[in-house]
């Protein structure tokens, strides 16, 4: 969401398991009752307070409202309701940003005296935004918001200043994307308990003869699209795509075409494949795509420190008092821009 839109699905699914009680190698986890009372969760002896989730937490459950109306709160997701999701959401995010600070220290990275302004001067913005009823409610203190807000830019700047060396040279060819249309027949079946069973040889010979009478008429001039809208295996007949995305045979002969090329058949394991393309290079996608592989290095480099890190962390949760939050008591709670001031 906020923090390391870069690194959040590895990120927070590991730190989910730190406050979710698994019992995880490398890792002791714990629930206690030995927190203070205003105490949600401590990682490695710091504490996320009370008061510092209620940031997060109020504007959560107002941006949902403001989307979609109080009603939201009365729908399921999976075996929880949409107000706990969003609370092991808010979770998730409330530990990694302490984690983010935990390792920022450890790497002494620290935020110069303008970024600490820029933190100071949100906050008081934030704070003076606030009802006399939403301060009480949340008990909170400028100079928690502040603290927040600090803790939050650190988070960023971690990632930041342990990828900044990272800085890949990926050619337009390797990031290059290129679209095609196909006509697909499989040469197997997914049996009612999930098993994979192949096509007999007699089968295969006639899914492709009937790919040769499909080939054949495509040869003669019938139109590709219409032809592939009416006899694809596929839910689809048009993708675009990189390398290492699709089957290597679809891919090496896809890779190999030029724009109005049509293949042969091509034979591969899961079945024959007819391809037509219809961009060789597209642009602004390949730069596109160029950007997200850099991006995927630095996330990888970054992992390789977070993890082994947050492995020898431990952790204990108030469950009781993270239970006893509810949205039904913030109905007179509006402030909904603390994300909107932190971008």
């Amino acid at each position: 969401m906020r923090i390391g839109k870069k690194i959040k699905a590895v990120a927070v699914a590991t730190l989910a398991l730190l406050l979710a009680g698994c019992s995880c190698a490398g890792k002791n986890v714990y629930f206690s009752t030995g927190l203070s009372k205003n105490e949600v969760f401590k990682i490695n002896g710091s504490p996320c307070k009370l008061s510092e989730s209620m940031l997060f937490l109020t504007t959560e459950k107002n941006l949902y409202e403001n989307s979609y109306g109080n009603e939201i709160w009365k729908k399921n997701i999976a075996d929880m309701t949409f107000e706990e999701y969003v609370k092991n959401n808010v979770k998730s995010e409330l530990a990694e940003m302490k984690t983010m600070t935990l390792l920022a220290k450890e790497k002494k990275i620290k935020l110069t005296e303008d970024e600490q302004q820029k933190t100071r001067q949100i906050a008081e913005k934030y704070y003076n935004g606030l009802s006399q009823r939403e301060i009480e409610y949340m008990d909170i203190k400028q100079d928690t918001v502040e603290d927040v807000y600090h803790q939050y830019f650190l988070a960023k700047k971690v990632y930041s200043e342990l990828t900044k060396e990272v800085n890949p040279e990926i050619s337009d060819a390797d990031a290059k994307i290129i679209k095609v249309q196909s006509i697909y027949a499989k040469t197997y079946v997914i049996n009612h308990e999930g098993q994979r069973i192949e096509y007999t040889e007699e089968e295969k010979v006639r899914v492709k003869s009937d790919m040769e009478d499909l080939m054949e008429e495509i040869n003669n001039g019938g139109d590709f699209t219409t032809i592939a809208a009416n006899h694809t295996d596929a839910g689809q007949v048009e993708y675009q795509f990189g390398k290492g995305e699709m089957i290597a045979e679809f891919e090496t002969a896809a890779f190999g075409m030029t724009v109005g090329q049509v293949s042969g058949i091509i034979d591969t394991p899961d079945g024959y494949y007819i391809i037509k393309c219809l961009s060789d290079y597209m642009e602004a996608e390949t730069q596109v795509h160029k950007q997200q592989m850099i991006q995927e290095a630095k996330d990888k480099a970054f992992m390789e420190i977070y993890n082994p890190f947050i492995g020898d962390l431990t952790s204990e949760f108030n469950d009781e008092l993270w239970d006893s939050i509810k949205f039904s008591d913030m109905n007179d709670i509006k402030v909904s821009n603390f994300y909107e001031l932190m971008e």
